[in-house]
Protein backbone atom coordinates (compact mmCIF):
# COMPACT_ATOMS: atom_id res chain seq x y z
CA UNK A 1 0.00 0.00 0.00
CA UNK A 2 2.49 2.31 0.59
CA UNK A 3 4.62 1.70 -2.07
CA UNK A 4 1.43 2.09 -4.49
CA UNK A 5 1.29 5.63 -2.84
CA UNK A 6 4.67 6.49 -3.27
CA UNK A 7 4.33 5.41 -6.58
CA UNK A 8 1.24 7.54 -7.31
CA UNK A 9 3.07 10.69 -5.56
CA UNK A 10 6.42 10.39 -7.89
CA UNK A 11 4.02 10.56 -10.61
CA UNK A 12 1.87 13.34 -10.06
CA UNK A 13 3.37 16.21 -11.49
CA UNK A 14 3.58 14.28 -14.79
CA UNK A 15 -0.31 12.99 -13.76
CA UNK A 16 -1.53 16.43 -13.35
CA UNK A 17 -0.28 17.40 -16.87
CA UNK A 18 -2.30 14.64 -18.14
CA UNK A 19 -5.07 15.40 -16.02
CA UNK A 20 -5.06 18.97 -17.39
CA UNK A 21 -4.84 17.61 -21.21
CA UNK A 22 -7.71 14.93 -20.30
CA UNK A 23 -10.17 17.97 -19.24
CA UNK A 24 -9.55 19.59 -22.29
CA UNK A 25 -10.27 16.06 -24.09
CA UNK A 26 -13.90 16.18 -22.01
CA UNK A 27 -14.92 20.39 -22.69
CA UNK A 28 -14.40 19.11 -25.93
CA UNK A 29 -16.85 15.95 -26.36
CA UNK A 30 -14.42 13.18 -24.65
CA UNK A 31 -15.05 10.57 -22.47
CA UNK A 32 -13.18 9.17 -19.26
CA UNK A 33 -12.98 5.99 -17.82
CA UNK A 34 -11.01 4.55 -15.03
CA UNK A 35 -9.25 1.55 -15.71
CA UNK A 36 -6.78 -0.30 -14.09
CA UNK A 37 -5.94 2.72 -11.40
CA UNK A 38 -5.61 4.79 -14.75
CA UNK A 39 -7.43 7.78 -16.29
CA UNK A 40 -8.69 7.02 -19.60
CA UNK A 41 -9.74 9.87 -21.85
CA UNK A 42 -10.66 8.85 -25.55
CA UNK A 43 -12.85 10.49 -28.25
CA UNK A 44 -14.46 14.03 -28.75
CA UNK A 45 -13.02 17.06 -30.92
CA UNK A 46 -9.31 15.96 -29.68
CA UNK A 47 -9.55 12.15 -30.96
CA UNK A 48 -10.37 13.09 -34.24
CA UNK A 49 -7.98 16.14 -34.62
CA UNK A 50 -5.14 14.03 -33.52
CA UNK A 51 -6.48 10.95 -35.99
CA UNK A 52 -5.81 13.30 -38.56
CA UNK A 53 -2.62 14.71 -37.86
CA UNK A 54 0.43 13.84 -40.41
CA UNK A 55 1.88 10.43 -40.23
CA UNK A 56 4.95 11.72 -38.24
CA UNK A 57 2.73 13.49 -35.73
CA UNK A 58 -0.36 10.82 -35.54
CA UNK A 59 -0.19 8.89 -32.49
CA UNK A 60 -3.03 6.12 -31.46
CA UNK A 61 -2.71 6.85 -26.89
CA UNK A 62 -0.14 9.26 -25.46
CA UNK A 63 0.40 8.54 -21.44
CA UNK A 64 1.03 10.95 -18.75
CA UNK A 65 1.15 9.52 -15.54
CA UNK A 66 -1.53 8.02 -14.33
CA UNK A 67 -3.30 9.23 -17.26
CA UNK A 68 -3.74 7.55 -20.94
CA UNK A 69 -4.92 9.94 -23.61
CA UNK A 70 -6.59 8.13 -26.96
CA UNK A 71 -8.01 8.90 -30.30
CA UNK A 72 -11.45 6.23 -29.07
CA UNK A 73 -12.35 3.70 -26.33
CA UNK A 74 -11.65 0.93 -28.93
CA UNK A 75 -8.17 2.11 -29.72
CA UNK A 76 -7.24 2.45 -25.83
CA UNK A 77 -8.51 -0.75 -25.39
CA UNK A 78 -5.99 -2.54 -28.36
CA UNK A 79 -3.31 -0.24 -27.06
CA UNK A 80 -3.68 -0.51 -23.58
CA UNK A 81 -1.06 -3.09 -22.61
CA UNK A 82 1.84 -0.81 -24.31
CA UNK A 83 0.50 2.23 -22.58
CA UNK A 84 0.42 0.50 -19.28
CA UNK A 85 3.91 -0.02 -19.52
CA UNK A 86 4.43 3.63 -20.26
CA UNK A 87 2.89 4.09 -16.93
CA UNK A 88 4.86 1.97 -14.73
CA UNK A 89 7.75 3.89 -16.22
CA UNK A 90 5.96 7.07 -14.63
CA UNK A 91 5.96 5.73 -11.79
CA UNK A 92 9.84 4.34 -11.48
CA UNK A 93 10.69 7.73 -13.09
CA UNK A 94 8.84 10.30 -11.98
CA UNK A 95 9.64 13.83 -12.73
CA UNK A 96 12.44 12.25 -14.62
CA UNK A 97 10.81 9.99 -17.48
CA UNK A 98 10.17 13.39 -20.02
CA UNK A 99 13.19 14.83 -20.40
CA UNK A 100 14.50 11.30 -20.13
CA UNK A 101 11.94 10.10 -22.59
CA UNK A 102 13.03 13.54 -24.98
CA UNK A 103 16.97 12.51 -24.32
CA UNK A 104 16.23 8.92 -25.62
CA UNK A 105 14.60 10.07 -28.64
CA UNK A 106 16.96 12.29 -29.85
CA UNK A 107 20.11 10.52 -28.80
CA UNK A 108 18.61 7.69 -31.61
CA UNK A 109 17.67 10.42 -34.27
CA UNK A 110 21.19 12.03 -33.99
CA UNK A 111 22.64 8.19 -34.47
CA UNK A 112 20.68 8.07 -37.19
CA UNK A 113 17.46 5.90 -36.22
CA UNK A 114 14.07 6.10 -35.66
CA UNK A 115 13.50 8.91 -32.50
CA UNK A 116 10.24 7.04 -31.77
CA UNK A 117 10.53 3.30 -32.45
CA UNK A 118 14.16 2.63 -30.87
CA UNK A 119 13.56 4.92 -28.07
CA UNK A 120 14.76 3.06 -24.92
CA UNK A 121 11.35 3.78 -23.72
CA UNK A 122 8.70 2.25 -26.01
CA UNK A 123 11.33 -0.78 -27.16
CA UNK A 124 10.29 -2.16 -23.66
CA UNK A 125 6.51 -0.86 -24.00
CA UNK A 126 6.79 -3.01 -27.48
CA UNK A 127 8.17 -5.85 -25.79
CA UNK A 128 5.28 -6.44 -23.81
CA UNK A 129 2.98 -5.60 -26.23
CA UNK A 130 1.11 -8.18 -29.17
CA UNK A 131 1.18 -4.87 -31.34
CA UNK A 132 3.82 -4.41 -34.11
CA UNK A 133 5.69 -0.85 -33.84
CA UNK A 134 4.49 1.31 -35.61
CA UNK A 135 6.16 1.71 -39.61
CA UNK A 136 6.56 5.28 -40.55
CA UNK A 137 9.01 4.61 -43.10
CA UNK A 138 6.51 1.74 -44.67
CA UNK A 139 4.01 4.49 -44.72
CA UNK A 140 5.97 7.34 -46.48
CA UNK A 141 7.30 4.56 -49.12
CA UNK A 142 3.84 3.56 -49.71
CA UNK A 143 3.28 7.43 -50.30
CA UNK A 144 6.63 7.96 -52.44
CA UNK A 145 4.81 4.76 -54.16
CA UNK A 146 1.79 6.17 -54.93
CA UNK A 147 3.45 9.69 -56.28
CA UNK A 148 5.77 7.93 -58.90
CA UNK A 149 5.11 5.35 -61.34
CA UNK A 150 5.54 2.14 -60.43
CA UNK A 151 8.18 0.89 -61.89
CA UNK A 152 10.19 3.72 -60.75
CA UNK A 153 8.98 3.27 -56.86
CA UNK A 154 11.07 2.27 -53.99
CA UNK A 155 10.88 1.67 -50.03
CA UNK A 156 13.11 4.40 -48.30
CA UNK A 157 16.18 3.09 -46.82
CA UNK A 158 15.78 1.17 -44.21
CA UNK A 159 12.08 1.18 -44.43
CA UNK A 160 11.67 -2.77 -44.10
CA UNK A 161 14.44 -2.79 -41.13
CA UNK A 162 12.92 -5.50 -38.58
CA UNK A 163 12.01 -3.90 -34.77
CA UNK A 164 15.25 -4.59 -32.54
Amino acid sequence: MVTRTLAYAWAAPNTALGALLGLVMLCLGGRVRWQSGTAEFSGGVVGRLIDELPAPWRFSAITFGHVILGISESTLAAVRPHERVHVRQYERWGPLFLPAYLLSSAWQAACGRCAYRDNAFEREAFAVDCLPPPRHRIDLARRHAQVVPAESARPLPGADRPYR
